[in-house]
Order: structure tokens, then C-alpha cells, then sequence
């Protein structure tokens, strides 16, 4: 019985440690459509390579439009959705998705 007390106590302890870990997370993460692979790109700033580019709330064309970027806008890329076919990017305050084909490398 001694020897479960202070495992016991250790798996609780982890447990809360892990719980508050994730109660403290600042944003929660943007939703993703079923059937899609979410790919991290943390740390990537892209460029509008075309004319412009429309800033979706969500992954497709059919989403409504946040904004319009102009060609040679930066924008950092937090991560690729929809099996790398979009990007989602956060340009100044605004956050949203891209098509990846209308990005290129910084």
C-alpha cells in the first residue's frame, strides 16, 4: 500500500500539470474540416505572389472574404490545412486562410 501512495500522487499531479497546461493555452486551434491533414509550418513568412489574394475565415472558396491581400504582402504561415492546399496565415491583426498557390517563399 505504501508504494501505490506515491505513484498515485505522482499520476495526479501529472494529470493537473497536463490539464492546466492546456486550460492556459492562449488560442484554440482553427477549426479543421474533416478527411484534411493539418501540416505545422511555424515560423514561415510567405509572400502574395499574384496580383492578390483573398483572406478566407475558413479553408475554401466558398468561405466568406476577410480581407484582400495585395501582391508582395507578408504573412506568416501558422500552419497548412486542407492536405497543404491552404495556408493558415495571420497578416497584422487579421488571421485567416490562403491558397498556397497564391504564396511563394519569402
Amino acid at each position: 500500500m505504501q508504494k501505490i501512495a506515491p505513484l498515485a500522487l505522482a499520476l495526479v499531479t501529472t494529470s493537473m500539470l497536463i490539464g492546466t497546461a492546456q486550460a492556459a493555452s492562449p488560442q484554440a486551434p482553427a477549426p479543421v474540416t474533416a478527411g484534411t491533414t493539418v501540416e505545422t509550418a511555424a515560423d514561415v513568412t510567405m509572400i502574395v505572389a499574384h496580383s492578390y489574394a483573398h483572406l478566407r475565415k475558413e479553408s475554401n472558396t466558398k468561405s466568406p472574404i476577410l480581407a484582400t491581400l495585395k501582391q508582395g504582402t507578408k504573412v506568416d504561415v501558422i500552419e497548412k490545412v486542407a492536405n497543404g492546399k491552404w495556408a493558415h496565415v495571420k497578416s497584422g491583426k487579421l488571421e485567416g486562410y490562403i491558397a498556397v498557390s497564391l504564396l511563394k517563399a519569402a
